[in-house]
Formats: C-alpha cells, structure tokens, sequence
C-alpha cells in the first residue's frame, strides 16, 4: 500500500478541491485583529516558527514571511482566497509566529514630490 495520491485534491481545469470554510475551520477573519490586504507581516522565529505551524498552509505562509509580505501578496502567492490568508495569519499572530511589520513612511516633502512627478510622467 502506497497511501493516498497526493494530487487527487487538485484538478487542473477545477482548482483547488478542498473548500476555504475547511482550510480555516468556518471561522472567518476577526475584525479586531483588523488584517487588510496592504497590512504586512513578517515571521519572528529564528526557525520560521515550524513548530507553530498547525496546517501545510500555515508553514507555508510562514515560509514566505522570511521578509514582509502583504496580505495581497500572500493571497496571491500561495493561490488562497484572501479572507483565508487573514483568519491563518491571525492564528499566527496570536501565537506571536507573526509580527507586523512597520512601513516606513517617507517624511521628506521632496520625496514625496519626486514620486508624484514619477506618477504624472507614466
């Protein structure tokens, strides 16, 4: 006996066979932990947090967090909904596997000035 075929949960033409209610457990995103798709989030263990990762999909989520990721950009990387992406990234935020990560806000006029001229100018 082999086990089971990894790729009967995936169908080209169809997509993904497991639904998004199963990969979060019903839950959906909690409004206090307030995650939209610019807010980014960085892993914070030196072993990218495996031990906390609960499902692939948490790992993988973690795997990718090595630097900021938005969560537009973990949506899209990894092929899942976004409201899936929020209720798996506040899992791990609870758990402190994640941090939010801290834009850096350009305080200079000119700067500012500069990127709008580049803007008009496309």
């Amino acid at each position: 006996m082999t086990g089971p075929d990894p790729d009967a949960w995936y169908d080209d033409d169809a997509g993904r066979m497991v639904r998004s209610y199963a990969l979060t457990g019903g839950r959906t995103p909690d409004a206090a932990i307030n995650l939209d798709r610019a807010t980014q989030v960085v892993a914070t263990l030196a072993d990218t947090g495996r031990s906390a990762a609960a499902t692939p999909e948490h790992e993988a989520i973690l795997e990718r967090c090595g630097a900021p990721q938005s969560m537009a950009e973990l949506s899209a990387g990894l092929g899942l909904p976004l409201g899936v992406i929020r209720v798996l990234c506040s899992d791990l935020l609870e758990h402190g596997s994640l941090a939010r990560s801290r834009m850096v806000q350009p305080r200079d006029r000119d700067i500012l000035e500069a990127v709008l001229a580049g803007l008009n100018r496309l």
